[in-house]
């Protein structure tokens, strides 16, 4: 006999377009077995994203287990009442995680589908047929208010990338990341044995000879990495050209050339929103390893991400931040507009969250000088938030208004920057050859290479960065030539922050001298 359907309110902020550029490729089995995990929060009201109220919490690191006895005391009232209501209904509680405040129900596609309201369907979008959901989702009044989200029903990829032909070139006058380092006068002789990294790798993977032939010839010694498999994903080699696979040689082998002796992990975990969210949680959980920076190549425009899932992913990254990591992100490369026909200006998350240092990127002008990275139709992206207000560490900074005509204050990204233009471009080696690498994501790294560095001269972890950066005069050079616009849309550099490279590029020496006592009593 049919249960009858509950009671439902709709869920704020969870409706979904078809993915773009994908085509409907048929019907889901409604009786195959389907999981979807909830995430669930206490009914208390949190404090407004970036607010100094909702940073303070992270001003004292703690440990996970430390985390996760808490989260037994303030959340296993909600989980059980969660709980409780899908086997009521025929579903299936897999699994409950208290720490991560998550539970897995399963059942056939047909019962969660009407429980939430999922209309599904299966899309085809470059050779990948996924699930995809559309329109809002409902959630059971019964559970509402422990709620955060509800994942699973869409398994769309996270982000658009750029094409691998565009995103990589004949090495020419490329500089090793050593290279680049010393520009900004990064050290290169520092102990770092007790600091770990953590790299984000959402599909692809590495070899190892690459690696060593990197660092080799960037006059280091060949050294092995940590691979961490996020829901069995695992490192995934091909022939060198997805660009995936780009991603990881360029990250590899700018933090590994930059840190000859610190641990380095590489997650790797799949293309998705909640793949990237449970990525970021195995890293603030990893007790073994337990980076102390993450460095995340990856994301996309903001209007992709539901309400739902952006509170998700926020969710992990201020528990990373809670054991003391601090997370860097890429700004994107596809200007202020994303690379979107829509006539406005995007932001990439996750780099518009307020838990992240977002780094964007510059270019060397003919006669040398440092400039906004703008090259033909891709370049730095950079902009104001569409979802986050103007974070507390941003208050003392004269941020622009949007560039859309709502001109809407919010959150600016990115916060730093550094060298990401094609040419000269950062040399790295995939497949045995040296090819030039270019983008945000070459920037990123660099600045994660650089906190682990001030890291290592402080006893406690840094933790969340840019308050650091930004209430310190004089850490960064600001970037004061070129723009970010595509036709017409975005934003101008100019002295202070700006739009297009933030606070600007490191003055090494001053960060780490400033850092190594930041926030410490």
């Amino acid at each position: 006999m049919r249960r009858p359907r509950p009671s439902a309110v709709e869920f704020k902020g969870s409706d979904r377009d078809i993915p773009i550029g994908a085509v409907p490729a048929g019907d889901i089995d409604p009786d195959a077995p389907l999981a979807v995990t909830l995430h669930f929060r206490r009914r208390t009201r949190p404090e407004p994203p970036g607010s100094a109220a909702d940073l303070a919490r992270f001003s004292h690191p703690t440990t996970w287990g430390a985390l996760a006895r808490q989260r037994v005391r303030t959340h296993a009232r909600a989980a059980k009442r969660i709980a409780d209501f899908a086997r009521a209904h025929g579903i299936t509680v897999r699994d409950i995680d208290l720490a991560s405040r998550r539970m897995v129900w399963e059942a056939p596609a047909r019962v969660l589908t009407d429980m939430f309201g999922a209309t599904l369907r299966l899309y085809r979008q470059d050779g990948r047929t996924f699930q995809a959901r559309t329109g809002a989702l409902r959630i059971p009044r019964a559970i509402a208010p422990w709620t955060r989200a509800v994942v699973g029903f869409d398994q769309r990829p996270l982000l658009p990338l750029r094409p691998a032909a565009d995103a990589a070139a004949a090495a020419g006058d490329a500089l090793w990341p050593t290279q680049v380092a010393e520009r900004y006068g990064i050290p290169l002789d520092r102990d770092t044995s007790r600091q770990c990294v953590g790299i984000i790798a959402m599909g692809g993977g590495y070899q190892q000879s690459d690696l060593d032939t990197a660092l080799t010839r960037m006059g280091r010694q060949p050294r092995s990495v940590i691979d961490q498999s996020v829901g069995g994903v695992t490192n995934q080699f091909t022939d060198g050209t997805p660009q995936a696979e780009q991603e990881i040689a360029l990250d590899l082998q700018v933090v590994a050339g930059v840190l000859p002796n610190a641990r380095i992990v590489v997650y790797f975990t799949g293309n998705t929103a909640q793949a990237l969210a449970d990525a970021i949680q195995q890293a603030a959980s990893d007790d073994a390893n337990r980076p102390r920076v993450l460095s995340i190549s990856w994301g996309s425009p903001e209007f992709y991400w539901t309400d739902p899932r952006r509170e998700v992913l926020c969710a992990a990254l201020c528990d990373a931040m809670r054991v003391g990591i601090s997370v860097v992100t890429a700004a994107g490369d596809q200007l202020a507009t994303c690379g979107m026909t829509d006539g406005k200006a995007h932001v990439w998350f996750p780099a518009s969250s307020p838990y992240v240092l977002g780094c964007g990127g510059t270019g060397v002008t003919p006669q040398g000088d440092e400039t906004v990275w703008h090259e033909g139709e891709i370049g730095t992206g950079g902009g104001i938030s569409d979802n986050y207000p103007v974070a507390d560490f941003q208050n003392a900074v004269a941020l622009p208004v949007s560039a859309n005509p709502d001109q809407r204050r919010g959150r600016g990204v990115p916060d730093v920057a550094a060298l990401a233009a094609q040419s000269p471009g950062y040399r790295i080696v995939l497949n045995g050859a040296e090819m030039a690498k270019d983008g945000t994501s070459a920037a990123t790294p660099l600045w994660a290479a650089l906190i682990a560095i001030a890291n290592a001269g402080r006893a406690t972890p840094l933790g969340l960065v840019p308050p650091h950066l930004y209430g310190t005069a004089g850490l960064t050079r600001p970037i004061t030539t070129g723009d970010n616009r595509q036709n017409g849309i975005g934003y101008s550099a100019g002295g202070g922050w700006n739009a297009c490279t933030g606070l600007g590029v490191p003055r090494a020496a001053d960060i780490i001298a400033a850092l190594a006592t930041a926030g410490m009593v």
